[in-house]
């Protein structure tokens, strides 16, 4: 898998996302299609299962998924002079607080595993208040969770990050969870550098695609 750019090509499909903000992706996650419609969204779909159903047999290609995402960006890392050594390493809260039984660390064990055995500062530096519905699960995009509301859920640790802080997500959609980490960590920490990576973009399919050739 080769990372990727968010730029002028595709940042408008990412509209809380402006020209300072440095975002790279691996796959692309195409929205409102199925777990075979690629190989993006069969990794997404594996790597998102809930963690309410880690009883169930399927849930080790969640498992996998995980594992998959840690080598790949080890494998980034280590061939990327400087990048343990210089840089903070963050996962972006998920929807739900420690406690819930929908609370979900995946991000955190991903970060975690890029860094084990290495020099790394891999940390929680951002804590989330209070549960709210996951994006992809709000319907009504205007009943979703925007960056100032989500902000003022995040607590920011007050120990002093590396000058470059990385933020790991699984899927960019608007970008408000984005939005919302780099803005408390600079209110927090400013004059930081904030990038963010994350595993997949989402995009959407185009409608002609639905139909069959006549």
């Amino acid at each position: 898998m080769k990372l990727q750019a968010i730029d002028d090509s595709n940042r408008s499909a990412h509209y809380y996302l402006t020209p300072q903000d440095q975002c790279y992706f691996f796959h692309e996650f195409t929205a409102k299609k199925g777990f075979n419609y690629s190989p993006g969204n069969q990794f997404i779909f594996n790597f998102k299962k809930s963690p309410t159903q880690a009883h169930e047999g399927h849930y080790q290609y969640k498992t996998r998924a995980i594992a998959s995402a840690i080598r790949v960006y080890r494998e980034l890392f280590e061939r990327t002079a400087g990048a343990y050594a210089g840089c903070t390493l963050v996962p972006i809260p998920p929807s739900k607080v420690k406690g819930h039984p929908e609370y979900d660390d995946r991000m955190w064990q991903v970060v975690r595993g890029i860094g084990e055995g290495k020099d790394a500062d891999t940390r929680e530096l951002i804590t989330q208040t209070q549960s709210y519905e996951a994006s992809h699960l709000a319907g009504d995009t205007r009943t979703r969770i925007k960056p100032d509301e989500l902000e003022a859920l995040y607590q920011v640790d007050a120990r002093p990050p590396k000058s470059t802080i990385i933020l790991f997500d699984d899927v960019l959609s608007a970008g408000c969870h984005f939005r919302a980490a780099k803005s408390a960590i600079l209110s927090r920490h400013p004059g930081v550098q904030v990038v963010g990576f994350f595993l997949a973009r989402r995009v959407f399919s185009d409608p002609v695609d639905d139909f069959e050739p006549l």
